[in-house]
């Protein structure tokens, strides 16, 4: 992209006018908002409110209450199907949030984002490695393949922080094996999708750092690449690519998310079951991406023996970490959801995102209750098992005894033995119950 810093933002800034231009700002997005209430501006004029996004968004002001509402956003998506005009709520709002901290930032814009960046990446390369050998890692990594000679059927772009919870990922690739799909797989730091940087206001690196990812992904040469974090479906999907394909004229690819992917290939499942699953599971829910609901739940229905119990809890949020702006908030939902699961008898509480099982994956700990992630049950339906050694290490709760327990890998990837401590203390070290805990997770 030509001209600089300066012409990604004024990229941005386009974008920011032709919603303006659209947005009636009639206020229907804000009334749909299900922060609003939680965050104390239930009772703000919704016209008013959402005509001070507009201004945030085109170079204004704004006021405290769309300032309030854009750091409040957690990505859900009522917004979306609320306006009939045309715009885009959620990005508008996310925007607004953007130009508002660049606002106040100024020349230190770029400093928020990176501290919470480099504890993320080093929170990855360290939790990945104290679950799984290198040659494993490897394998999640894309690494120690021979040279292709034609583009995979598909790249599965895992983002960065699945990394943390690897079962998850590793049952994914098994699964697309079993179905003798041909991939690649790509992600982790080096290819972040550039929501730290969005969401700072920094959308120069935003650019940047999104750019590159997709042309990093476009190199795969295949038309089909599969996200499975929800943050980096919305960052690429919605921020990054409308804004490749403004500049260069088309997209490389399309993203769509992986669990819509193996829903579409359900009957092919369904016959590779070889287990039943006796279990009565709820799912822990998010509607950030509606489509992926329903195929986790199309793909739950194929397990023999699952049964899938409704629980009437307000569903929010992109990701568990997403409603860390409002913590009191965030732990009304998680036990107005355990009361709702033990009230409806339920054996296993399924989680679908990753930071949403990190979050949660211990709270069943004292409780006549497992907790898991669904493609563990899909895995157990296909005879296919990793081991949720993340759970593991938060159960013990203990630095010093994750430091022995993990020691053969600490010495297999020659990590330092002072990161290893720094990178468990941010992780885990003072964390509380996940049913009481409101702090912020990376996504």
């Amino acid at each position: 992209m030509s001209g600089g810093a300066a012409a990604y933002v004024e990229e941005f800034r386009a974008r920011g006018t032709e919603i303006a231009d659209l947005c009636t700002r009639c206020g229907d997005c804000f009334r749909a908002c299900p922060m609003v209430a939680p965050a104390g501006i239930g009772e703000a004029d919704p016209v008013a409110t959402t005509a001070a996004i507009v201004g945030l968004v085109t170079g204004g002001a704004g006021n405290e209450t769309a300032i309030r509402w854009a750091n409040v956003c957690s990505g859900s998506g009522n917004c979306i199907p609320a306006c009939t005009h045309g715009v885009n709520p959620r990005f508008m709002v996310q925007l607004a949030r953007g130009f508002a901290r660049a606002q106040k930032e100024g020349p230190r814009l770029d400093t928020r984002w990176r501290q919470g960046f480099q504890t993320m990446s080093r929170g990855v390369r360290i939790l990945s490695r104290l679950q799984l050998p290198p040659e494993t890692l490897a394998r999640l990594r894309g690494q120690g393949l021979p040279p292709r000679s034609e583009p995979p059927e598909i790249v599965f772009y895992t983002g960065c922080n699945i990394l943390k919870t690897p079962h998850i990922a590793l049952l994914c690739l098994d699964v697309l094996d079993l179905l003798g799909v041909d991939y690649e797989v790509m992600g982790g730091p080096g290819q972040c999708c550039g929501v730290y940087q969005f969401r700072e206001g920094d959308y120069a690196n935003t650019a940047r750092v999104g750019f590159a990812t997709i042309d990093g992904l476009a190199k795969a040469g295949t038309s089909t690449v599969l996200s499975w974090c929800p943050s980096c479906q919305l960052q690429i999907g919605e921020v990054a690519l409308p804004s490749y394909e403004r500049q260069f004229g088309a997209r490389p690819f399309d993203l769509n998310p992986f669990l819509v992917y193996l829903a579409s290939r359900a009957e092919e499942l369904a016959a590779l079951m070889k287990h039943r699953v006796e279990k009565r599971v709820a799912l822990h829910e998010r509607p950030v991406l509606p489509q992926v609901m329903a195929a986790v739940k199309t793909l739950l229905a194929i397990v023999p023996g699952v049964e899938l119990v409704d629980i009437d809890v307000p569903r929010v949020g992109t990701q568990a970490n997403s409603l860390a702006a409002l913590p009191a908030f965030k732990q009304e939902l998680v036990r107005r959801e355990l009361a709702a699961v033990a009230d409806a008898g339920v054996t296993t509480l399924a989680t679908v995102y990753h930071a949403c099982h990190r979050e949660l994956c211990d709270a069943g700990a004292g409780r006549n209750l497992e907790i898991v992630n669904f493609m563990e049950i899909l895995g157990a339906g296909l005879g296919l098992y990793a081991e949720d050694l993340y759970k593991r290490l938060k159960l013990m709760g203990d630095i010093d005894q994750i430091i022995v327990e993990t020691s053969p890998l600490i010495a297999a990837h020659e990590l330092d033995l002072d990161t290893v401590r720094d990178a468990l203390l941010a992780e885990f070290g003072g964390a509380a119950p996940a049913a009481t805990s409101g702090a912020a997770a990376t996504p």
